[in-house]
């Protein structure tokens, strides 16, 4: 479900729509504010997935309070207008200023339903876009056997860090480890079983790491860690204790 504001300052109009939207089941929360800057302040403190707003309104107008929006969110909100206004280089400017539709008064119930419906899947169809532009992101620059970064993003990252703590003067440690006798772990047991001593192999590392270090998956059973202002002394003892942990364990 989803949640509206309706910004209207004549309170029989409000009522009108409020109940009509109540009808529609469209949303399962109704913030109201009956003038522009009240509406600016829901908007700026409360989470809605859209906006229907009157554009002639006390103190603060739909058009300037679209563009105020705009601004101090850094997101987009649906944003339809209500007008009886017939001024269409200002219906224009309102498009252009992020408006989403512009409804114009008295407008017919049905109609104003289906565009509200309409703007709500498209948000819907944009979130989720979204959300697996991220996923394809991190599975771009992801080992999927062990989780850990793969040989792409680290072949990428470490020519970055290598500048910057040139640049600043900071210590940058690069280790790079084997696993001994690997093969003769997929011999004797099986791939799945290899597979499954590199995913603990690189849970463990991912134990000791800072938030700051990076470590990736960059060949068959190589991993390359990155530790950043960290000099040697400090990576060879970080290195050290890693490779003690895996041999006590097997």
């Amino acid at each position: 479900m989803a949640r509206i504001l309706i910004i209207e300052d004549s309170a029989s109009q409000r009522a009108e729509v409020c109940d009509l939207l109540r009808r529609s089941g469209l949303f399962d929360q109704i913030l109201e504010a009956d003038n522009g800057l009240s509406g600016l302040r829901l908007l700026l403190s409360e989470p809605v997935d859209l906006v229907l707003c009157d554009l002639e309104l006390p103190g603060l107008e739909g058009d300037k309070l679209l563009r105020m929006s705009h601004s101090a969110q850094g997101r987009q909100i649906p944003f339809l207008v209500l007008t009886s206004i017939r001024d269409s280089e200002r219906m224009a400017q309102l498009l252009r200023d992020g408006a989403c539709d512009t409804i114009t008064k008295p407008f017919l119930s049905a109609d104003l339903i289906a565009r509200i419906e309409l703007h709500l899947k498209l948000q819907r169809l944009q979130r989720e876009l979204i959300e697996k532009n991220k996923l394809l992101e991190r599975l771009s620059i992801t080992d999927p056997l062990t989780g850990l970064r793969n040989r792409r993003f680290l072949t990428e990252i470490l020519s970055v860090e290598f500048q910057r703590a040139q640049r600043y003067g900071t210590g940058l440690t690069i280790l790079m480890a084997d696993l001994d006798r690997f093969k003769e772990v997929n011999d004797r047991h099986g791939h799945l079983a290899g597979d499954q001593v590199l995913r603990v192999f690189a849970h463990r590392l991912k134990r000791r790491l800072r938030a700051s270090d990076i470590a990736g998956r960059y060949g068959g059973e190589e991993f390359l860690v990155m530790l950043s202002q960290i000099n040697e002394e400090g990576g060879v003892l970080f290195a050290e204790r890693w490779r003690a942990e895996a041999e006590e364990d097997p």
